[in-house]
């Protein structure tokens, strides 16, 4: 009411000294649709916020978002790639190996697939996804076979000239602490050793270097 008491005062003076009585005039037409579009709406305000309602807690969904960042690039981890087979592609290397057992220690835990990339020949996907089974088996872990897949990572490879960044940023983040990483297990350089414990968000999980 004060508001309105105010409004209709400032027009009563521009009038009066003459300071442009047509914006005066057209303010105060703006101001009385304003007023009476309210009024014939009938709308309270907030009326769709029931009573006592409490809102979320502050970054409540900016943290859905890392958390769904986060579960992507974990989800990474359990993709087992082509680079971690020996030369004729038909047993895992050290590093392979270790990957599996990391894989293994985390599955009960986790809903994801274990996905091993898919080779140029579908007989030897066949022979990578029995010896991820047989490994996976000595490990002592209860696995539902149809859980182990061929196919391709959601992760994105990087090129050359990309690495050094992405280099740069993670041991920056090492030596400060940080808890973000720029690559997660199985990452530049196929270090497939990180396996689940890599800590942080990974940019891109093993797709290796282009």
């Amino acid at each position: 009411m004060c508001f309105v008491v105010f409004f209709l005062q400032m027009m009563t003076f521009m009038c009066r000294f003459n300071i442009s009585r047509w914006f005066a005039a057209s303010g105060l037409a703006v101001f009385a649709m304003a007023v009476l579009g309210c009024c014939q709406s009938g709308q309270k305000p907030c009326e769709d916020i029931a009573p006592g309602a409490i809102p979320q807690p502050a970054g409540t969904y900016a943290c859905q978002w890392i958390h769904a960042e986060t579960a992507r690039a974990t989800q990474d981890h359990y993709v087992i790639y082509l680079y971690e087979w020996s030369a004729d592609g038909t047993k895992l290397t050290v590093g392979g190996q270790e990957h599996v057992a990391a894989i293994a220690q985390s599955l009960p835990q986790t809903c994801f697939p274990v996905v091993i990339e898919r080779a140029s020949d579908p007989h030897l996907d066949e022979i990578h996804r029995a010896a991820v089974l047989e490994s996976l088996a000595n490990c002592h872990v209860a696995i539902v076979p149809e859980r182990v897949v061929v196919g391709r990572s959601e992760a994105e490879g990087l090129y050359g000239d990309e690495a050094a960044g992405v280099a740069r940023r993670m041991f920056g983040n090492s030596m400060s602490g940080g808890g973000m990483g720029a690559t997660g297990g199985g990452g530049i350089g196929g270090g497939a050793s990180g396996g689940i414990s890599g800590g942080g968000a990974s940019t891109s999980g093993g797709g290796g270097i282009y």
